[in-house]
C-alpha cells in the first residue's frame, strides 16, 4: 500500500484526476482472500431476502461483503478524492466462468439511474484476475469525455456498449490483480474485459460509492438502502419513507 493511513498522496490524487483510475492496491493478502472464497461462493448460491439477483447488493445481508466494501483501505482513499461524506449505493459481483462473454467497452454512468452521475467505484479481485482469464482493462484519461453508447452485439454480456467509432483503445492498460487487490475508477472511465477463454473462473466485487448530493431515481429492490460509510449524509436526498 502507498502509505499506512490509506490517505492518498498529492501524486496519487493528481493521477486520478488525469487518468481516471488508481491502483492496484492491497486490501488483504491473497491467502486471506482465498480463505474468504468458500463463504463468497456460498453467498453466490443463495437468494437475497428481498430479490432474486444473487450477485447484487449482498453487503445488505452478509457482513463479510459489507466488511469488504466498507474497508478503510478503500473508503479512506475514496474520501481523499471525493471528500468526507460518502454513501455506499450498490455492490455487485462480476462472475466470469470459463466461456463467459466479453464485457464491452463502456462508461458506467450510461447505465445508472443517478443525477448528477458522480460515482467512484472500487473493483476488488476475489480470484486472480489475469490476461488469461479476462482481467479488467481500462483506458487512461478516457473519463474526460462522454462516449455515445449503442445497442450491443449479441456476443457481448451487456445490452449496450460504447460506440467503437468514438473510442481509442490503443493505450489501454491491463489491470492484472492478485486475490485481495483492488483498483479505483470513476463513472466515465472506459473499461472492458475480454471473453474468458481460460479454464479459470474470475470473480470481482464492484463497490459503488456516491456523494450525498447524488439522487438515486431507481432502487434495486424493496429493502435497498444507502449506507453512510464515511462522514455523514447532510442533505438526505435519498431518504426513503
Amino acid at each position: 500500500m502507498s502509505n499506512t493511513n490509506n490517505k492518498l498522496s498529492l501524486e496519487e490524487t493528481d493521477q486520478f484526476r488525469k487518468q481516471g483510475y488508481l491502483g492496484p492496491y492491497t486490501l488483504c493478502s491473497p491467502e486471506e482472500m482465498l480463505n474468504m472464497q468458500p463463504e463468497i461462493e456460498h453467498i453466490l448460491e443463495t437468494d437475497a431476502p428481498d430479490h432474486k439477483n444473487r450477485v447484487h447488493n449482498r453487503h445488505l445481508d452478509f457482513p463479510l461483503i459489507n466488511d469488504l466494501a466498507t474497508h478503510p483501505t478503500i473508503v479512506e482513499r475514496m474520501a481523499s478524492l471525493y471528500g468526507p461524506d460518502l454513501l455506499l449505493w450498490r455492490t455487485n459481483f462480476f462472475v466470469k466462468e470459463p466461456g463467459a462473454k466479453e464485457i464491452p467497452w463502456h462508461q458506467d454512468f450510461n447505465y445508472w439511474p443517478l443525477e448528477p452521475p458522480i460515482i467512484i467505484s472500487a473493483w476488488i479481485a476475489i480470484d486472480s484476475a489475469t490476461l488469461e482469464n479476462s482481467c479488467l482493462q481500462i483506458v487512461p484519461g478516457s473519463h474526460r469525455r462522454v462516449i455515445p453508447h449503442i445497442k450491443a452485439t449479441s456476443d457481448m454480456a451487456f445490452n449496450q456498449m460504447g460506440d467503437l467509432d468514438f473510442i481509442d483503445t490503443t493505450n489501454f492498460v491491463n489491470l492484472e490483480m492478485q486475490p485481495g487487490e483492488f483498483v479505483l475508477f470513476n463513472e466515465r472511465t472506459l473499461h472492458h474485459s475480454e471473453a474468458n477463454r481460460s479454464d479459470k473462473r474470475r470473480i470481482g466485487l464492484a463497490v459503488r460509492v456516491i456523494v450525498p448530493i447524488v439522487k438515486v431515481f431507481d432502487w434495486d429492490s424493496p429493502q435497498h438502502e444507502l449506507i453512510v460509510i464515511h462522514g455523514e449524509d447532510p442533505v438526505q436526498f435519498n431518504k426513503r419513507s
